[in-house]
């Protein structure tokens, strides 16, 4: 958290703010945060004008000038705030980047100072190496594609989907919510699955992650969008963070267990595990 959903709705909230702005100063004031000492962080940054504003898997991806890429990897509970200049600093606030000629500036906030923030240099194709094992997107994989690489594993879909070289950017809450509208079970083996079964999920998935994405996102803890907005999604779920409430499909109450170190949501009737 932030999963796929979020980190392409505070990506959109930004593209269209920041894309020509140039960095004037950028302050750091948490060394651990950044990847490199922070006055080399800051020299990167400072001059630079912003190209573009993309997403990779959860990663936020900001483009610069001179073939600099400013990197930004939220984790548990990182924030980017886009806010007047003159605003009071909220705690936690770690970076804040300054703009050339415009009053309003990007605050990094952190609480638990998981997330992280680099300076790469681009590669061949603008790829950046830190990213290169990375999955396929899921809303950009075709469906024949996605069942071949579920056939190549042998292990419980849970943790199959939350497999960032699997698939980029599937995070907890949308994998609950693919396998309860897909209906399974969050520890099935996956050679077991028919072909159809998999397109199930295959659809779900991106059904989850278009209606995540259209509602703003999940606000569950600490999520809000770069103008300080919470998500929506979080009406619509179905079993994430309902753990004895009633399946909004049959009825049956929800039940919580760990899957693959990872809490995990779930309806045992709609859910059925079946024997390998």
């Amino acid at each position: 958290m932030p999963e796929l959903p979020e980190v392409e709705t505070i990506v959109r909230g930004l593209r269209d703010k920041l894309t020509h702005l140039r960095f004037s100063k950028v302050a750091v004031n948490l060394k651990k945060c950044v990847q490199e000492s922070p006055r080399f962080f800051a020299s990167s940054l400072e001059g630079k004008r912003i190209l573009l504003v993309e997403r990779r898997g959860k990663n936020i991806i900001i483009r610069l000038s001179r073939g600099k890429t400013l990197l930004i990897h939220l984790r548990m509970t990182g924030r980017l705030r886009l806010v007047p200049g003159h605003a009071p600093m909220e705690k936690h606030t770690h970076v804040v980047f300054s703009f050339r000629g415009h009053p309003w500036q990007l605050r990094f906030l952190d609480s638990r100072q998981f997330g992280r923030l680099s300076v790469e240099k681009s590669g061949a194709g603008e790829n950046l190496d830190s990213l290169a094992d990375l999955g396929p997107e899921p809303l950009e994989i075709s469906a024949k594609e996605f069942v071949a690489r579920v056939r190549s594993k042998r292990r419980a879909i849970k943790p199959m989907l939350l497999d960032q070289h699997f698939l980029a950017g599937v995070g907890n809450i949308y994998a609950d919510e693919a396998l309860h509208r897909a209906q399974i079970h969050p520890r099935q083996r996956v050679e077991v699955l028919e072909e159809k079964i998999l397109l199930r999920l295959y659809h779900a998935l991106r059904q989850v992650l278009r209606g995540a994405i259209r509602a703003g996102g999940t606000s569950v803890r600490t999520y809000v969008d770069a103008n300080g907005s919470a998500g929506g999604f979080q009406k619509l779920l179905r079993v994430y963070g309902r753990e004895g409430g009633a399946c909004r499909s049959c009825g049956a109450s929800i039940l919580r267990e760990k899957v693959g170190g990872r809490s995990t949501f779930y309806c045992p009737r709609c859910q059925p595990i079946w024997p390998v």
